[in-house]
């Protein structure tokens, strides 16, 4: 049973929506949708439009309009306009909203077999951990998502170290101010890094005035902040991926829709996957890095291959971690590990 977490920020939100829709338990009331009518389905998301997966939200509600012939209508709501990240799940099982994106990344606590893609399992592109994801949440059917239908889900790309001076080795890491946020906090100090928790909007400065000598995120920031401005090298280097995102519907809600609204649904959801971390791989990072080296001269640092080895046998640790705490949640952590780093193999070329 998924925890419900009833926030301030969801209490005020369903306050708000009243008018729109009941807000009580059951997710969003009825379907409407007799076979023909006309449906509308709010859809929260707590980043910008203009984010990848504010792309594919909007490219989403598009697609499933075209696929219903009209009959899907779909009103967006980005950027945190109704609901806030962490309460995005809860606020769909409310009501609030028919249709919710969130972070599975930012609540490990509650969403432990989605967060083994985090892990330093060898991702090099959203396009693998993102078909991966998906793969894990289709076999195994956490109990972490047991109240919901998954809509779609993908990820970031993998976080890189972005500095000031180059990171060739744990000794160039030792005591270097890196801003990094989530599973890569204890990924860092292991490494020996002095991690600094930050909001990404204040990195630039923090960057020119010597607050910090870095970061490790993934790599479109270079552009879409400006940050390849302040640094100038990027290791080669593939921690856990960044960021997760699943979009869901209340399942009681989405067993109420027409059977050919639920077909259309279904039949997105791996094409969405596919979408997402095609544009974010490509248009997001690809284009970042092509102007960050050819326009900014920013640099990629490799490393050699004993000492990837000896990172690598350093961050064991995180795995083990995991391992350990995963433990009891309705499903077997070595199990879904070992799965997940045959998948990584396996979709291995889509990088």
């Amino acid at each position: 049973m998924a925890r419900i977490r009833t926030t301030g920020n969801v209490a005020v939100a369903c306050a708000l929506t009243m008018m729109l829709a009941a807000c009580g338990g059951g997710g969003g009331g009825g379907a409407g949708g007799s076979d023909g009518e006309t449906i509308s389905l709010r859809y929260a998301f707590f980043a910008p439009a203009q984010s990848f997966p504010g792309v594919q939200m909007e490219e989403w509600a598009k697609r499933l309009g075209e696929e219903t012939n009209g009959q899907v209508e779909v009103e967006l709501f980005p950027g945190g306009t109704l609901l806030a990240s962490g309460d995005i799940f809860d606020g769909v099982t409310q009501g609030i909203v028919e249709v919710g994106m969130d972070s599975p990344a930012y609540d490990v606590e509650r969403f432990p077999l989605s967060s083994v893609v985090t892990l330093p399992l060898g991702f090099r592109c959203s396009q693998a951990a993102s078909k991966a994801m998906l793969d894990l949440l289709e076999e195994y059917r956490p109990q972490e998502f047991e109240d919901y239908e998954i809509i779609t889900a993908f990820t970031t790309e993998p976080a890189y170290i972005q500095s000031k001076e180059p990171v060739r080795s744990m000794a160039d890491l030792s005591g270097l101010e890196l801003r990094t946020s989530g599973a890569l906090t204890p990924a860092l100090q292991l490494l020996g890094a002095a991690p600094v928790g930050m909001p990404m909007p204040d990195v630039a400065q923090a960057l020119e005035t010597g607050v910090i000598d870095g970061y490790a995120s993934s790599r479109e920031v270079l552009q879409d902040f400006g940050l390849a401005d302040s640094v100038k090298y990027v290791t080669d280097y593939a921690f856990g991926v960044s960021n997760t995102f699943v979009a869901v519907m209340d399942k009681n809600y989405f067993e109420s829709l027409p059977d050919n609204v639920k077909e259309a649904i279904r039949g997105l959801k791996a094409e969405m996957t596919e979408f997402a971390s095609t544009y974010h791989d490509e248009q997001n990072v690809g284009a970042a890095l092509e102007w960050a080296t050819s326009e900014k001269g920013v640099e990629i640092v490799e490393l050699d291959e004993g000492e990837a080895a000896q990172w690598d046998q350093r961050l064991q640790e995180l795995i083990d971690s995991w391992l350990t705490e995963a433990a009891g949640n309705g499903f077997d952590p070595q199990e879904v590990l070992d799965r997940a780093r045959e998948l990584a193999q396996t979709y291995e070329g889509e990088c």
